[in-house]
């Protein structure tokens, strides 16, 4: 893109992020207190922050396919983003105590109504970095003691918020998210905790410890559906270099089986050690897609589904054993 459109198209977003912001600040603040509520400085540098938060939406979104005009007209995430940039200049600015006051009250009503129109709850005293997205963004909410980096990417259901419910401390009792900290839906993290740079934290992960910089964390899920009076519980399906390890209580007597995810065969898994809390079965080839299904003694049956990353990790034990003897 030429240097000449390029600055253009920077001056036009900047002009319609700048005529939507004063317009959230004119809903809240009085024109006769804005000089001192909301000083054009403040006001100055919250729409910059804002017109780098559409841009690195418009570019890191697939689905806005590089138009902060797209992303402009439809994301209601982004409205979020930029009533928060509002908020947060009124919130922090101010002087004298009936100042103070007031912009911490029309602070927090800018983040009611955004609220109400977004899904999104961020409060206003949060210290959020440069180029922050939120995308989807529905249901994440966002604490007062919250800091988080340049450069990061919060999905829709992500909690940042404290550990307890009521009567949390009035210190620091939120998270820490260094830069360039990717957060999947529905993910919770909590407490005052830091966050590494490089982090990717998965969906629907729950985090309460510190993560160091450039890790990811992630959940695995193994769903267990039952039929009949089932006693057993399994904890987990262990992958090891000569056999599948099945962990649990109720399982002594258990036959263990391979089924095709529509049911359409099924082959038995040899059992090699079997007790209350351990049943352990030589392992068959495998796909990637099977289910376990574990038979009881007295009829009823335990499926255990999603263990793509167990037959991953099962086949690539298996071909380093292979590559070693």
């Amino acid at each position: 893109m030429p240097g000449s459109l390029r600055a253009a198209l920077a001056t036009e977003s900047a002009r319609v992020v700048a005529c939507e912001a004063a317009g959230v600040a004119r809903q809240h603040v009085a024109v006769a207190d804005r000089p001192a509520l909301l000083p054009a400085h403040r006001m100055h540098r919250a729409v910059g922050r804002a017109v780098q938060d559409l841009h690195a939406l418009a570019q890191r979104d697939p689905a806005a396919h590089g138009s902060w005009r797209y992303v402009w007209n439809t994301y209601s995430s982004f409205r979020a983003v930029l009533a928060y940039r509002v908020a947060h200049a009124l919130h922090t600015g101010g002087q004298g105590n009936d100042c103070s006051e007031r912009c911490t009250g029309a602070a927090r009503a800018i983040t009611e109504t955004a609220k109400v129109q977004t899904g999104v709850e961020i409060h206003p005293a949060a210290v959020i970095g440069r180029r922050f997205v939120l995308d989807h963004a529905v249901g994440t909410v966002i604490g007062e003691t919250a800091m988080i980096g340049d450069d990061c990417y919060v999905l829709q259901g992500v909690l940042i918020g404290a550990r307890g419910i009521a009567d949390n401390p009035d210190e620091r009792r939120h998270p820490r998210l260094g830069h360039r900290v990717e957060v999947g839906g529905l993910a919770r993290i909590l407490g005052p905790i830091t966050i590494g740079d490089d982090v990717v934290i998965g969906c629907g992960t729950m985090v309460t410890d510190d993560v160091p910089a450039r890790c990811t964390v992630r959940l695995v899920n193994q769903y267990q559906l039952t039929s009949g009076q089932s006693r057993a519980r399994v904890f987990g399906v262990v992958p090891v270099v000569d056999a599948v390890e099945v962990h649990g209580v109720g399982l002594a007597g258990a036959h263990a089986e391979l089924v095709a995810p529509g049911g359409d065969w099924a082959v038995p898994l040899p059992v090699v050690a079997a007790g209350n809390r351990l049943l352990r079965c030589a392992p068959v080839p495998v796909t990637g897609n099977e289910v376990l299904r574990l038979r009881e003694p007295g009829g009823a049956e335990l499926l255990i589904v999603n263990l793509h990353h167990v037959w991953r990790e099962l086949r690539r034990l298996q071909t380093d054993a292979g590559a070693t003897r």
